[in-house]
């Protein structure tokens, strides 16, 4: 009661201009969470097979892996909320010219620019946060901000499957054509979180980031080396979730041969689960340590992800789904909240950026090589692969940033 007291509180008090940030987050998540549990469905349905998805899926990370460190220039120079509303508008777009084409081609290309707006409003998630909110709320308003991400993404999980499947068994709509409808809706509600950016203001010191300073600034002050040991890690991490994230819809509709509004329950649960654990996980940090959390959260959903990938049970699939996804997400807040604290406001967003760069990059490289090695060889392989990669993660976080939980050890560990 005492946690959800003081997430209630934090929430309250904060100011208008988050609370407006808060607001266009809901929005564009539920948008983002129609596009994620229809597009590769949609893709099945014009005929494409798993490794075309692949592509689509590597293209969406390769944008994302072009644009983030520019974008985290900009956006530390021009302000985190024009490169937001730049963002929603983009991707907005991107998703409203999707639900009007079939080409092959153009989907890449669209996917492409998807990746692009998405990673234009998410890599200044953090930054906005960081210099908007006071210290004592900041890591409670992180969990806040993950877990309204993932509550809306269900919401748009579950809409969106449940949208596409109506218009087929009551309007008696085709499957490419409902689905279709059900895009354009997600990218009306993709515009409409650009509102609420549009009226909020950011507080922050005016920087003159360019290239050349960007550079300077990581050989001088003496911040490039806990930059690049969270940037390893985060690569680790994105070649393992490159490998099955993006096939989860996928796999349930091949292997247990389930509708789309079922699957849209199931990745539903699983951002629920997920919401809800990112909020368990900062009073857990506050009493572990926030390493030692992390470390324990990313080690247990490996438990789960080697059972997803071993079972036919459907019930047990859909159990170890919701763990899995609950465990590894629910340490994403805590990370982001503990790099943002050891780096100065300077280079806030392009650390950010360089964060998600190389997890995109994961996604890159092994969007494309996942749908192939399903495709030779089965769902079940590639997650026992991906697991590989967690493991080594979580010990490489675990090596590196240990020292961070002893008391008086941050700010020198943030100085090496």
């Amino acid at each position: 009661m005492q946690a959800i007291s003081e997430y209630r509180t934090c929430l309250i008090s904060c100011s208008n201009d988050v609370k407006k940030y808060f607001a266009a987050l809901v929005l564009s998540s539920v948008s983002r969470g129609i596009f994620m549990v229809l597009f590769n469905l949609y893709l099945r349905d014009l005929g494409f097979n798993e490794a075309f998805v692949g592509q689509a899926v590597s293209l969406q990370a390769l944008a994302s892996v072009i644009i983030l460190i520019p974008a985290g220039i900009m956006s530390d120079r021009l302000g985190r909320l024009i490169i937001m509303v730049a963002g929603c508008i983009i991707k907005s777009a991107a998703l409203l010219l999707v639900a009007f084409t079939q080409a092959g081609s153009f989907l890449l290309i669209l996917s492409f620019s998807m990746g692009l707006g998405q990673a234009l409003l998410m890599v200044n998630s953090a930054p906005f946060l960081a210099e908007n909110t006071g210290v004592r709320e900041r890591m409670h308003l992180f969990s806040i901000n993950w877990s309204m991400m993932m509550f809306s993404t269900m919401l748009g999980n579950v809409l969106g499957g449940w949208l596409a499947d109506s218009m087929e068994s009551y309007l008696l709509f085709g499957p490419v054509f409902s689905k279709q409808i059900t895009l354009f809706i997600a990218s009306i509600l993709g515009f409409v979180a650009v509102i609420p950016l549009f009226r909020a203001q950011e507080k922050r010191k005016a920087d003159k980031s360019s290239w050349r300073s960007f550079f300077r600034n990581l050989r001088g002050s003496g911040e490039m080396g806990i930059i690049l040991r969270f940037v390893a890690a985060s690569l680790l991490l994105g070649l393992g979730a490159g490998l099955i994230v993006p096939y989860f819809n996928l796999y349930f509709a091949s292997v247990f041969d389930l509708r789309t509004g079922s699957i849209g329950v199931i990745m539903a649960a699983g951002q629920a689960v997920m919401a809800l654990a990112m909020l368990i996980g900062a009073p857990v940090a506050q009493r572990l340590g926030r390493v030692r959390t992390i470390c324990l959260l990313q080690i247990s959903s490996v438990i789960f992800l080697l059972i997803l990938g071993q079972t036919y049970i459907l019930y047990l699939a859909i159990i170890s789904f919701m763990f899995r996804a609950a465990l590894v997400n629910a340490a994403n807040p805590i990370n982001m909240n503990l790099m943002m604290e050891n780096v100065s406001d300077g280079l806030k967003g392009t650390a950010s950026s360089l964060h998600q760069m190389v997890f995109q990059l994961g996604w890159a490289i092994c969007g494309p090589i996942s749908g192939l090695l399903i495709t030779a060889y089965s769902y079940q392989f590639v997650y026992n692969v991906a697991a590989i990669f967690y493991v080594f993660s979580t010990l490489f976080f675990w090596i590196v940033f240990r020292a961070l939980d002893e008391p008086g050890k941050e700010e020198q560990v943030g100085e090496a």
